[in-house]
């Protein structure tokens, strides 16, 4: 079962409105949408895109921690992000 369904989140299932939903505390994210992101990754801008996604991180760890006290480990399914081999 996806831990979003568990939490009251309105249909929206994108990392920065559901974080914000659920958690609602600042974090060093410099953009306002991923759109941004990607101009200062075109940009070369890397600092902000730094910044950007250690927010992300931040996020993700936020949740998960959220979503351990109220959904039972069983329920959750880890993903395998190791690149594919050859």
């Amino acid at each position: 079962m996806d831990a979003v369904q568990r939490f009251n989140t309105d249909g929206n299932h994108d990392l920065v409105t559901v974080y914000d939903m659920l958690i609602g505390e600042d974090t060093c994210d410099p953009f306002e949408d991923s759109e941004a992101a990607a101009e200062a990754f075109e940009a070369a801008d890397w600092l902000p895109l730094l910044k950007h996604n250690l927010a992300d991180i931040q996020r993700t760890h936020e949740l998960a921690v959220l979503a351990e006290r109220f959904v039972p480990r069983s329920d959750f399914s880890m993903k395998n992000l190791a690149p594919p081999t050859h």
